[in-house]
């Protein structure tokens, strides 16, 4: 019996050798290639010495989150290409899309992760190399997470995924001393204490950051208020209530994490004197879906005010139009507002999503590119 129970702990310990040998192997990040897939940069007005809205369509990869050197690299490229333009001041803003963070939860990985064709091969290999950290989170997800593991692999290294968020925005802001909307990032029940982000238990939240130019974060979060169908089975709905307007060198400024821009609760609750922005960091899946036929709203009802009959009739673009920002901001005193859209090849997913500018009264909407594209908006 002590014979057999010998072989027993030593074949335990030689899988269980064998498999830290093969969870470590192949997190070498590979060179940083900085790749930026600029397709066009637009400006729009004078400077009137008021401060400027720059919205970046970053382009990004699986590789572009292999470490926090890969990051940083990618979106300090895209801030040095609009500084060496002169778009870059006291008193800009820059505005990152929404996801922009997410995918921070592979840094360190496997290079598998990085070079999987789809996103479920991807996730599938990072759930088998964290095994016992992932079985942990799915154990302690609450209830309400219907997707056990989404919500499992955003949780285990969230506190992780904040710091390098943090660390990423603080250190563009502070380098080029400007405001950053800092796109958004999947994180569990976060809060901001002594200006760092920190998570714990609980429900996964979309959510968006706001640099100052001393690198230094607003003490309140954007959280998203209405997450899309996609989301709902793990991502908490938050009070759209609690959509905060910031104070900004531009003035005041309300961010509203993509689908937010398409109820008008979201603007009913950012509405004050004075509100001079609106910003609308936002990601949309699928190849070429803004030329496809408008599906209408997900995750939630249409709004009362919505015309039923336009969808399967118009285009995602029209209705991105017709139905978000640039036509709801006209019940708010805000008479600029700009929509940025995360593109890329993120394993299968696909992307698109388009530039939108609200620029008193006009509404500046370029055509689809498949790269990143920014647009520099000065206020007059």
């Amino acid at each position: 019996m002590k014979k057999i129970l010998s072989i027993f702990i030593t074949l335990i310990l030689v899988l269980t050798g064998s498999y830290i040998l093969w969870s470590s192997y192949g997190r070498t990040p590979p060179p940083i290639n900085v790749q930026l897939h600029i397709d066009n940069s637009f400006e729009l007005n004078s400077d009137s010495g008021k401060g400027n809205v720059v919205g970046i369509n970053t382009y990004m990869m699986p590789v572009d989150y292999a470490s926090s050197d890969h990051f940083i690299a990618k979106l300090d490229g895209y801030l040095s290409t609009c500084n060496e333009k002169g778009w870059l001041n006291s008193k800009t803003t820059v505005i990152f899309p929404e996801y922009i963070g997410t995918w921070l939860v592979l840094e360190g990985e496997k290079n598998s992760s990085y070079s999987a064709e789809t996103v479920d091969q991807s996730l599938r290999g990072f759930v088998l190399s964290n095994f016992f950290s992932y079985i942990q989170a799915w154990f302690m997800a609450p209830d309400v997470a219907k997707d056990k593991i989404k919500h499992s692999v955003f949780s285990m290294k969230g506190q992780r995924m904040a710091n390098l968020y943090t660390r990423t925005f603080s250190k563009l802001a502070k380098k080029y001393k400007i405001t950053i909307v800092a796109g958004s990032i999947l994180l569990p029940n976060p809060e901001v204490r002594k200006n760092e982000i920190i998570t714990h238990k609980g429900s996964i939240e979309n959510i968006t950051a706001v640099f100052n130019p001393d690198g230094s974060m607003q003490p309140k979060l954007t959280r998203k208020a209405f997450p899309i169908a996609d989301e709902l089975s793990f991502v908490r709905q938050c009070p759209v209530s609690e959509i905060p307007v910031y104070s900004l060198p531009l003035g005041k400024t309300a961010v509203m994490i993509c689908a937010d821009s398409w109820f008008p609760e979201s603007y009913q609750a950012i509405n004050q004197d004075s509100l001079v922005f609106i910003a609308v960091p936002s990601f949309t899946t699928i190849d070429n879906s803004m030329s496809a036929k408008w599906a209408g709203y997900s995750g939630f009802g249409a709004p009362a005010d919505v015309d039923t009959m336009d969808i399967g009739k118009i285009t995602l673009r029209q209705a991105w139009v017709k139905y978000t920002m640039p036509h709801r901001i006209l019940n708010t005193s805000s008479k600029y507002g700009m929509t940025v859209s995360l593109r890329g090849k993120l394993w299968d997913l696909g992307t698109d999503g388009e530039l939108i500018v609200y620029n008193r009264g006009e509404v500046f909407c370029p055509p689809s590119m498949q790269g990143a594209s920014m647009v520099n908006l000065w206020i007059n």
